[in-house]
């Protein structure tokens, strides 16, 4: 029962920071989120509160990946397939073993798995703190339109490789070869079977519109669910539940002119329902942020190594190494894996 009323308090806070929005946008929305959160820190019955990791992937982000993949521009993702592969994928691969070897030598006492696992933390891009902070700035429509392409599967990336650097940890035994094989078997299974799921459910879902279901009571329910189901399944044959939901996502997005043929009272209902869970969930991430921010800094400072200063100078060296890393590779031309290929092929039809 005190779980139910703590998370409560968050999704009220989220309520009351998007109406303290409306009326002065000046400050990103996630600031004042984060800052109620903050103050939320102050109930004392926050003071041990822990939401279980596999509790918050499936519950906030598998339906928010999710709804990115079907609102995603599918013709952009087709057209930029090289490059987000190699942003996604490539990239954080090779963020993730540099930036944990810095972070072993900087500080020799946090174990190298640790390290990896700090890594994969920091790596991947967070298109929503993104499109939050410059909301109210003149940005580039194709750098915000490659961060959010990018991010569909930069977060599921990171949260793979932060689960095997864990288990690493855990287990004590360590391969960086087969952390990487084990990686890409995780990834690539997870888009396939997102994939092979994405199309069953998109066949039910126009099945029961064919059937002149209640939209209300049937059809916008399933489709809200869907994620849940595809996560659990994905998970539970040992592949990433994350991707799973961004490929069923996609394939449901690619899927919207057959949507079309349905009412556009039950498109309109579907969108509305959709963006009610957005806007709820992501103000719920930005709030449990600052309402366990104070507990994870009493930990740091009360913490056996008394590390504090390194812990800081480590933080800053690893951003600084993340923004030279992420430098070098679009300076070179790493990020645009296959755009050459693709301008010569069109040269030769010419």
């Amino acid at each position: 029962m005190t779980d139910f009323f703590l998370i409560a308090l968050l999704f009220i806070a989220t309520i009351v920071t998007n109406m303290i929005y409306t009326w002065y946008d000046k400050v990103p929305l996630a600031f004042y989120q984060i800052g109620a959160g903050l103050l939320l820190a102050l109930v004392p019955l926050f003071a041990h509160f822990t939401l279980e990791p596999e509790l918050f992937l499936m519950i906030v982000i598998a339906p928010l990946m999710f709804n990115d993949g079907q609102n995603a521009d599918t013709k952009t993702i087709r057209g930029k397939q090289g490059t987000i592969f190699s942003l996604s994928v490539l990239l954080v691969i090779v963020s993730v073993v540099a930036s944990g070897f810095v972070a072993h030598r900087t500080l020799p006492t946090l174990p190298l798995a640790l390290a990896f696992a700090l890594a994969a933390i920091i790596t991947p891009t967070d298109a929503v703190a993104v499109t939050s902070i410059t909301s109210k700035l003149q940005m580039p429509a194709k750098i915000m339109n490659a961060l959010k392409n990018e991010s569909l599967f930069n977060d599921a990336s990171g949260i793979v490789a932060f689960d095997l650097a864990l288990t690493t940890f855990l287990t004590g035994k360590f391969s960086v070869i087969d952390g990487i094989e084990h990686f890409l078997v995780v990834f690539l299974g997870g888009l396939l079977v997102g994939i092979l799921l994405g199309a069953v459910t998109v066949s039910i879902r126009l099945f029961l519109i064919q059937q002149t279901m209640n939209p209300a009571a049937v059809i916008i329910p399933y489709n809200l669910l869907t994620p849940f189901a595809i996560y659990l399944i994905a998970e539970g044959v040992g592949l990433s539940g994350i991707l799973a939901v961004v490929a069923a996502g996609l394939v449901h997005g690619l899927s919207q002119s057959r949507f079309r043929l349905s009412s556009t009272q039950l498109q309109m209902e579907n969108k509305t329902a959709w963006q009610i869970v957005e806007n709820m969930l992501n103000g719920f991430v930005f709030v449990l942020l600052g309402a366990t921010l104070p507990t994870v800094w009493l930990n740091i400072v009360h913490s056996e190594f008394n590390e504090l200063p390194r812990l800081l100078v480590l933080g800053i060296i690893l951003y600084l190494f993340g923004i030279f890393i992420r430098y070098i590779w679009i300076r070179f031309g790493f990020a645009e894996l296959g755009v050459k290929k693709q301008k010569n092929s069109l040269r030769c039809i010419y």
